[in-house]
């Protein structure tokens, strides 16, 4: 029972097949017996607290002691009484079991050796063909392992003959490989050197061609400063007959103005009678034009001066016009 009287259900189930136990006992009842099936009655119940089992264990023993130790002393009597009918009439039934027991047993021994004869020729039978079978599977396997021994040979030949082709493959892969490699080296080395080439040829015709330029500019140049100094010397020639020409001029002029000045003196100390007008005659013709033909020569020789150096201002412009 629970603290509080009531009963639990592991108890209830206890209790019930407790009782099952009990009516189910066959002979005398003791206190070992009670015992053990408690505890039989524990094992079915396992959910059964211990301290619960233990309390209703000591309450049934202590009741089982007290209350029915008559009835269990007579039940035990009878018990021991029957025990003994029983164990009377188990004897002669033992022995006349035993009786036919042995009569049964020599029959049986004898079907045995009868038995064990026919089994040990079934045996010998079974073990022959059991030989004879073994030695035809053995051969079978024998037969099938060299059909498998040279299976694998055949295989790994093949598997060796695969591999020994997947190398050359490989070793012709690779050297391929390698010679397209070296190609591309080759090519690369080539492209390169050739641009390099390329960029020499270049970089010396940029080299020559601004070589060129330079000397065509300095030819330009020194053409230019020839051109200006023949110009300047034109320019100084011309300035000098310029020059030369008005000293011829004044040089003229002075010996015209002079004979003038003569003449006139000449004729101022004459004295004609009646006093008559004085005329100055003229000079001789050949001593007026010296003067105009002096200015025609030095008008000549200025324009030719000039057509000299319009000339060359002219061609030092084509000459720079074809260098550009």
């Amino acid at each position: 029972m629970t603290q509080d009287g009531s009963i639990s259900n592991e108890q209830r189930e206890f209790y019930r097949i407790f009782s099952q136990h009990l009516r189910g006992h066959d002979g005398v009842f003791t206190v070992e017996d009670i015992e053990r099936l408690l505890m039989e009655g524990k094992k079915e119940v396992p959910n059964l607290i211990d301290e619960e089992f233990f309390k209703m264990g000591e309450a049934i023993l202590n009741r089982y002691r007290n209350k029915n130790e008559d009835a269990i002393n007579e039940r035990i009597r009878r018990l021991a009484e029957e025990e003994a009918r029983k164990r009377a009439i188990a004897e002669e039934e033992a022995r006349k079991r035993a009786a036919a027991e042995e009569e049964e047993r020599l029959r049986r021994e004898e079907e045995e050796r009868i038995a064990e004869e026919a089994r040990l020729a079934e045996e010998a039978r079974l073990a022959e063909e059991a030989r004879i079978a073994e030695e035809a599977r053995l051969a079978e396997e024998a037969r099938l392992a060299e059909e498998a021994r040279l299976a694998e040979e055949a295989r790994m030949a093949e598997e060796a003959r695969m591999a020994e082709e997947a190398r050359l493959a490989e070793e012709a892969r690779m050297a391929e490989e390698a010679r397209l490699a070296e190609e591309a080296r080759l090519a690369e080395e080539a492209r390169l050197a050739e641009e390099t080439r390329l960029a020499e040829e270049a970089r010396l015709a940029e080299e020559t061609r601004l070589a060129e330029e330079a000397r065509l500019a300095e030819e330009a140049r020194l053409a230019e400063e020839a051109r200006l100094a023949e110009e300047a010397r034109l320019a100084e020639e011309a300035r000098l007959a310029e020059e030369a020409r008005l000293a011829e001029e004044a040089r003229i002029q002075a010996e015209l103005d002079a004979g003038e000045a003569a003449k006139q003196a000449y004729w101022d100390e004459q004295e004609l009678p009646g006093d008559e007008a004085k005329v100055v005659p003229d000079l001789p013709a050949s001593a007026a034009p010296l003067p105009e033909e002096g200015g025609r020569r030095g008008g000549s020789k200025l324009k030719f001066l000039v057509v000299i150096v319009f000339g060359l201002i002219a061609g030092g412009a084509a000459y720079a016009y074809f260098l550009m």
